[in-house]
Protein backbone atom coordinates (compact mmCIF):
# COMPACT_ATOMS: atom_id res chain seq x y z
CA UNK A 1 0.00 0.00 0.00
CA UNK A 2 1.50 3.58 -0.75
CA UNK A 3 1.44 5.96 1.95
CA UNK A 4 -0.41 9.38 1.17
CA UNK A 5 2.44 12.17 1.01
CA UNK A 6 1.57 13.71 4.44
CA UNK A 7 2.63 9.92 6.39
CA UNK A 8 5.41 10.15 4.23
CA UNK A 9 6.46 13.32 5.66
CA UNK A 10 5.37 12.86 8.95
CA UNK A 11 7.82 9.61 8.30
CA UNK A 12 10.47 11.06 7.09
CA UNK A 13 10.23 13.84 9.82
CA UNK A 14 10.49 11.13 12.49
CA UNK A 15 13.52 9.41 11.15
CA UNK A 16 15.15 13.15 10.88
CA UNK A 17 14.31 14.07 14.44
CA UNK A 18 11.98 16.88 13.23
CA UNK A 19 9.52 18.24 16.28
CA UNK A 20 7.53 19.79 13.43
CA UNK A 21 6.16 15.93 13.26
CA UNK A 22 5.44 14.81 16.67
CA UNK A 23 3.52 18.66 16.92
CA UNK A 24 1.04 17.02 13.86
CA UNK A 25 0.88 13.63 15.45
CA UNK A 26 -0.42 15.81 18.72
CA UNK A 27 -2.49 17.35 17.30
CA UNK A 28 -4.03 15.12 14.74
CA UNK A 29 -3.77 11.64 16.27
CA UNK A 30 -4.09 12.54 20.15
CA UNK A 31 -8.02 13.81 20.25
CA UNK A 32 -8.26 9.61 18.52
CA UNK A 33 -6.03 7.94 21.54
CA UNK A 34 -7.99 10.18 24.28
CA UNK A 35 -10.87 9.00 23.15
CA UNK A 36 -10.25 5.62 23.10
CA UNK A 37 -8.67 5.74 27.08
CA UNK A 38 -11.40 7.68 28.03
CA UNK A 39 -13.90 4.99 26.86
CA UNK A 40 -12.14 2.57 28.26
CA UNK A 41 -11.28 3.40 32.02
CA UNK A 42 -9.02 5.76 31.17
CA UNK A 43 -8.02 9.86 31.82
CA UNK A 44 -7.15 12.50 30.17
CA UNK A 45 -2.96 12.00 32.25
CA UNK A 46 -3.76 8.25 30.89
CA UNK A 47 -3.99 9.03 27.55
CA UNK A 48 -0.96 11.64 27.40
CA UNK A 49 1.12 8.56 29.12
CA UNK A 50 -0.43 5.99 26.06
CA UNK A 51 0.53 8.51 23.50
CA UNK A 52 3.78 9.28 24.59
CA UNK A 53 4.26 5.40 24.58
CA UNK A 54 2.82 5.09 21.41
CA UNK A 55 5.59 7.48 20.05
CA UNK A 56 8.27 6.34 21.85
CA UNK A 57 7.35 2.79 19.65
CA UNK A 58 6.63 4.76 16.25
CA UNK A 59 9.69 6.45 16.77
CA UNK A 60 11.45 3.63 17.36
CA UNK A 61 10.06 1.40 14.15
CA UNK A 62 11.05 4.38 11.51
CA UNK A 63 14.24 4.18 12.46
CA UNK A 64 14.68 1.07 10.95
CA UNK A 65 15.23 1.24 7.48
CA UNK A 66 12.61 -1.81 6.47
CA UNK A 67 10.52 0.05 8.10
CA UNK A 68 6.93 0.12 5.74
CA UNK A 69 3.52 0.77 6.73
CA UNK A 70 -0.08 -1.55 5.33
CA UNK A 71 -2.30 0.86 6.36
CA UNK A 72 -2.38 4.41 6.88
CA UNK A 73 0.16 6.11 9.62
CA UNK A 74 -3.77 7.00 11.96
CA UNK A 75 -4.53 3.18 11.64
CA UNK A 76 -1.14 1.97 12.48
CA UNK A 77 -0.44 4.45 15.15
CA UNK A 78 -3.96 3.90 16.62
CA UNK A 79 -3.35 0.31 16.71
CA UNK A 80 -0.15 1.00 18.93
CA UNK A 81 -1.61 3.14 21.15
CA UNK A 82 -4.71 0.21 21.67
CA UNK A 83 -2.67 -2.29 22.27
CA UNK A 84 -0.62 -0.27 25.26
CA UNK A 85 -3.47 0.91 26.81
CA UNK A 86 -4.67 -2.52 26.81
CA UNK A 87 -1.82 -4.06 28.13
CA UNK A 88 -1.81 -1.88 30.85
CA UNK A 89 -5.83 -2.31 32.27
CA UNK A 90 -4.79 -6.01 31.47
CA UNK A 91 -1.98 -5.69 34.23
CA UNK A 92 -4.37 -3.02 36.30
CA UNK A 93 -6.64 -5.24 37.02
CA UNK A 94 -4.88 -8.11 37.32
CA UNK A 95 -3.05 -6.66 40.07
CA UNK A 96 -6.25 -5.51 41.54
CA UNK A 97 -7.54 -8.91 41.27
CA UNK A 98 -4.11 -9.54 43.49
CA UNK A 99 -4.91 -7.28 45.84
CA UNK A 100 -7.90 -8.84 46.34
CA UNK A 101 -6.99 -11.98 47.07
CA UNK A 102 -4.27 -10.63 49.71
CA UNK A 103 -4.40 -11.05 53.23
CA UNK A 104 -4.79 -7.64 54.97
CA UNK A 105 -2.38 -6.28 57.23
CA UNK A 106 -4.29 -6.27 60.39
CA UNK A 107 -5.11 -10.20 59.48
CA UNK A 108 -1.53 -10.87 58.77
CA UNK A 109 -0.38 -11.53 62.63
CA UNK A 110 -2.73 -14.59 62.32
CA UNK A 111 -1.34 -15.74 59.06
CA UNK A 112 1.19 -18.51 58.97
CA UNK A 113 2.22 -17.18 55.66
CA UNK A 114 2.76 -13.88 56.82
CA UNK A 115 6.90 -14.10 57.15
CA UNK A 116 6.53 -15.24 53.27
CA UNK A 117 4.27 -11.97 52.00
CA UNK A 118 7.38 -9.66 53.71
CA UNK A 119 9.86 -11.60 52.39
CA UNK A 120 8.30 -11.32 48.96
CA UNK A 121 7.96 -7.76 49.40
CA UNK A 122 11.59 -7.41 50.41
CA UNK A 123 12.63 -9.10 47.60
CA UNK A 124 10.45 -7.29 45.46
CA UNK A 125 12.32 -3.85 46.77
CA UNK A 126 15.52 -5.35 46.45
CA UNK A 127 14.71 -5.86 42.64
CA UNK A 128 13.58 -2.34 42.01
CA UNK A 129 15.92 -0.91 43.94
CA UNK A 130 19.21 -2.77 42.22
CA UNK A 131 17.43 -2.07 38.71
CA UNK A 132 17.03 1.99 39.63
CA UNK A 133 20.70 2.10 40.32
CA UNK A 134 21.79 1.10 37.51
CA UNK A 135 19.72 3.62 35.42
CA UNK A 136 22.05 6.60 34.97
CA UNK A 137 22.04 9.20 36.92
CA UNK A 138 20.13 11.72 35.27
CA UNK A 139 17.07 9.02 35.13
CA UNK A 140 17.55 8.59 38.87
CA UNK A 141 17.50 12.18 40.10
CA UNK A 142 14.56 12.70 37.37
CA UNK A 143 12.77 9.90 38.60
CA UNK A 144 13.50 10.67 42.32
CA UNK A 145 11.64 13.91 41.77
CA UNK A 146 8.98 12.45 40.08
CA UNK A 147 8.15 10.22 42.67
CA UNK A 148 8.17 12.64 45.26
CA UNK A 149 5.59 14.39 43.29
CA UNK A 150 7.55 17.07 42.55
CA UNK A 151 5.62 19.00 39.23
CA UNK A 152 7.82 18.72 35.61
CA UNK A 153 7.97 22.34 34.99
CA UNK A 154 9.88 22.72 39.16
CA UNK A 155 11.76 19.10 37.92
CA UNK A 156 13.01 21.19 34.56
CA UNK A 157 14.30 24.16 36.65
CA UNK A 158 15.84 22.28 38.99
CA UNK A 159 17.44 20.18 36.67
CA UNK A 160 18.73 22.40 34.15
CA UNK A 161 16.50 20.74 31.33
CA UNK A 162 15.30 22.44 28.08
CA UNK A 163 11.37 22.84 28.99
CA UNK A 164 8.73 20.87 30.75
CA UNK A 165 7.71 19.00 27.29
CA UNK A 166 11.40 17.50 27.32
CA UNK A 167 11.24 16.35 30.28
CA UNK A 168 8.25 14.77 30.08
CA UNK A 169 9.61 12.54 27.32
CA UNK A 170 12.79 11.99 29.40
CA UNK A 171 10.70 10.88 32.35
CA UNK A 172 9.07 8.22 30.15
CA UNK A 173 12.06 7.07 28.54
CA UNK A 174 13.70 6.66 32.20
CA UNK A 175 10.50 4.80 33.61
CA UNK A 176 10.62 2.29 30.49
CA UNK A 177 13.95 1.94 31.11
CA UNK A 178 13.36 0.87 34.58
CA UNK A 179 10.42 -0.90 33.35
CA UNK A 180 12.30 -3.18 30.68
CA UNK A 181 15.56 -3.77 33.63
CA UNK A 182 13.27 -4.92 35.95
CA UNK A 183 10.95 -7.14 33.49
CA UNK A 184 13.72 -8.57 31.79
CA UNK A 185 15.99 -9.78 34.86
CA UNK A 186 15.25 -13.22 35.69
CA UNK A 187 14.62 -12.92 39.34
CA UNK A 188 11.20 -11.02 38.25
CA UNK A 189 9.56 -13.80 37.18
CA UNK A 190 8.85 -15.11 40.56
CA UNK A 191 6.87 -12.14 41.09
CA UNK A 192 4.49 -12.05 37.57
CA UNK A 193 1.15 -13.34 37.87
CA UNK A 194 0.01 -14.74 34.76
CA UNK A 195 -4.24 -16.04 35.90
Amino acid sequence: MALNSSDDTIIKGLREKESSSIKILYKEYFPLIRSIVQRNSGNFQDAEDVFQDGLIVLFRRVQVPSFTLQCSLKTYFYAVCKNIWLQRLERKYRLLYQADLEVHEDMEAYSADSNNLKEKNLEKMRLYQHHFLSLPQDCQSLLTLFFRKIPLKEISVILGLKDEAYTKTRKYLCKNMLRRKIFNDPNCQQFIEYD
